[in-house]
């Protein structure tokens, strides 16, 4: 088990309803949303995984699909981190409130934020960084980040360090460090 505060969401939204077709709360409690990185070509939004992976909220969590952007600046208890389906899974169980301190916190970096990511590198991110999905397509690139304090990503336009202090909206922000000297 873990702690996470949702600071971002990936682009990448899809819902499964319940199966049965006779059941009431199939588009409800029955249902699964996930949340995931992507790219749009055209008028689609597509995965383009290079990092498969993605966040699940169940429709019997503290989750409303209506508002996801209700639950950015929130704390959720979550399964830990694992590797099912060919791909990252972390299932958001429930909220646990802003009081509570995370162990990590969600974070999302595209390519018209924060700059191009070379994958490639060994040191485009620090150690303790997790990858949960990485989307890039061309010139375009999304990824879905479970960071510590103090982690960091190295971009085109430099390096972008995850800091945490209570003065942040929501109390976390990915700044650029200055001089590139990490703390």
């Amino acid at each position: 088990m873990m702690l996470v505060k949702i600071l971002e969401f990936g682009s990448n939204w899809w819902a499964r309803f319940g199966r049965d077709p006779h059941d009431r709360h199939r588009y409800t409690r029955h249902a699964a949303y996930f949340n995931s990185t992507g790219v749009r070509c055209g008028s689609k939004m597509r995965r383009y995984w290079i990092v498969p992976g993605l966040i699940r909220f169940n429709g019997v969590g503290d989750f409303k699909p209506q508002f996801p952007n209700r639950a950015v600046g929130e704390v959720f208890e979550c399964a830990d981190l694992v590797f099912a389906c060919g791909g990252n899974r972390v299932v958001f169980r429930r909220r646990v409130g802003q009081s509570c301190r995370p162990d990590y916190f969600l974070s999302v970096v595209s390519t018209d934020r924060f700059g191009a990511l070379s994958f490639e590198a060994s040191d485009w991110k620090s150690e303790s960084l997790t990858p949960i999905a990485v989307s890039h397509i061309g010139e375009r690139q999304e990824a879905m980040l479970l960071m510590k304090a103090g982690d960091w990503v190295r971009s085109t336009l430099g390096i972008w360090q995850l800091r945490v202090a209570p003065n942040l909206l929501h109390g976390a922000s990915l700044e650029l460090l200055e001089d590139a000297a990490l703390n």
